[in-house]
């Protein structure tokens, strides 16, 4: 993980959100994600970017589709794919199509949110996005914002 730029104002990052996911199926979830996590940090956010070892290890939390996805005590986002290559996709069309959907993006130019705690980086918005990173192979740099305080390196 690389530090791109060490404080970020929330503004910044709304605005990003916006241009990247408006018209988006779980925009207003995104949001109400995004705002719980910049009260939890009380402000402090990185731009980071991430390798694909930094993003195979995030944590990711329950999901459910209807069927659990991931279960309640979390995994990092290379088991929770492991898992999914595992589910019938006919019991999770929603989870597979917003993957799927995702698929042909450029990697390189979106953003994802997350959040630090105690070192490990937990997902904030983009669960999808992440599972797609790792399902599909894409091997690129990706920027993300962290909130909280980033270790010292």
């Amino acid at each position: 993980m690389r530090i791109l730029k060490e404080v970020v104002p929330f503004d910044e990052i709304l605005e990003c959100y916006a241009d990247e996911h408006h018209g988006w199926k779980g925009y207003e979830i995104g949001l109400e994600y995004l705002t719980s996590a910049n009260r939890r940090c009380q402000g402090r956010w990185t731009l980071v970017l991430l390798s694909d070892a930094d993003i195979a290890n995030v944590m990711l939390p329950s999901h459910n589709h209807p069927i659990e996805v991931i279960p309640a005590s979390g995994l990092s986002v290379y088991e929770a794919v492991q898992r999914l290559k595992q589910l019938p996709k006919d019991r999770i069309p929603d989870c597979w199509e917003r993957i799927c959907e995702i698929k042909d993006r450029d990697f390189s130019q979106m953003h994802i949110a997350l959040e630090i705690e105690n070192g490990i980086l937990k997902h904030v918005d983009g669960v999808h996005r992440l599972l797609a990173y790792v399902l599909f192979e894409k091997n690129q740099e990706v920027r993300a914002y962290v909130a909280g305080v980033m270790p010292a390196s």
